[in-house]
């Protein structure tokens, strides 16, 4: 009852941005169009340098996640 009364209770704004992020995903891959899956893989890779950067992995080895 209380997310009725406050919806921002429901998400928080990191759990959004995945939603958003996932559905984004899900439109630019359903299109035929070779170039919106173009634009959607730089926009992914940069988000995973981004991750990457914020949190680096402390493996012995080094590599990627």
């Amino acid at each position: 009852m209380d997310v009725l009364n406050n919806p921002a209770n429901l998400l928080d704004w990191k759990e959004l941005a995945l939603l958003v992020f996932g559905v984004l995903e899900a439109v630019f891959r359903l299109t035929p169009s070779e170039a919106d899956n173009s634009l959607w893989n730089k926009v992914s890779m940069f988000m995973r340098y981004t991750l990457d950067y914020l949190i680096p992995n402390r493996k012995k080895g080094g590599g990627k996640h």
